[in-house]
């Protein structure tokens, strides 16, 4: 068992680390600031201003390690568990995809958390021109993921859902960490749907 693992694993490490390097670690640095901002702060303002400390908390350092991990164990996974390495990689290649097209979603739907940053320039597209560019990088991940793109987008909906309420709630709009937390989340949610396809024998 540990020999037919160990392939795979350190496959899964130098993909996740690849992909990290690839982005610069954005979206990870995303998802630990929005972590220790939405849950570390007592008040909107508090909370906005921890997200600007560029220092690792506790929720962002436990965030950042879940991801990493849970991204390193479905995609060994994935590896050990399906002969068909093409349509594994190619519904991967399509929560990459959808990722990027949930920030898109997000900037539509609530309004700038600040007057400045990224979360900003993003809400300055307007909601037409967020959905649009939304519509044409979903119909890339269609095109890629093919019959099983309903359910790649179901499972990207999740934490995209989950998200915009806590950004409302919480801080009151969108920041450029919650739009990188966003892609972090919805790439690993499609990650977790390719693993259960793979365990049930699908893929």
């Amino acid at each position: 068992m540990a020999d037919g693992l160990a392939g795979p694993l350190v496959g899964a490490v130098a993909a996740v680390l690849v992909t990290v390097i690839v982005t610069g670690a954005l979206h990870e640095d995303g998802l630990a600031d929005t972590a220790d901002g939405l849950w570390g702060g007592a008040t909107r303002e508090r909370r906005l201003e921890i997200m600007r400390d560029s220092r690792l908390g506790t929720y962002g350092a436990l965030a950042l390690a879940g991801d990493l991990l849970l991204r390193v164990a479905l995609l060994a996974t994935v590896g050990a568990g399906s002969d068909a390495f093409a349509d594994v990689a190619r519904l991967l290649v399509a929560g990459h995809v959808i990722g990027r097209a949930a920030p898109l979603v997000l900037a539509a739907w609530l309004p700038p958390a600040r007057t400045d940053g990224q979360g900003r320039r993003l809400g300055r597209l307007g909601v037409v021109d967020s959905l649009v560019a939304a519509a044409t990088v979903l119909v890339v991940a269609v095109l890629t993921a093919g019959w099983w793109a309903p359910v790649l987008l179901a499972a990207a909906a999740v934490p995209v859902l989950g998200l915009r309420r806590a950004a409302r709630r919480r801080i009151g709009g969108v920041t450029g960490d919650v739009l990188g937390a966003a892609v972090a989340l919805t790439t690993l949610a499609v990650a977790i749907a390719v693993a259960a396809l793979v365990q049930e024998d699908l893929l």
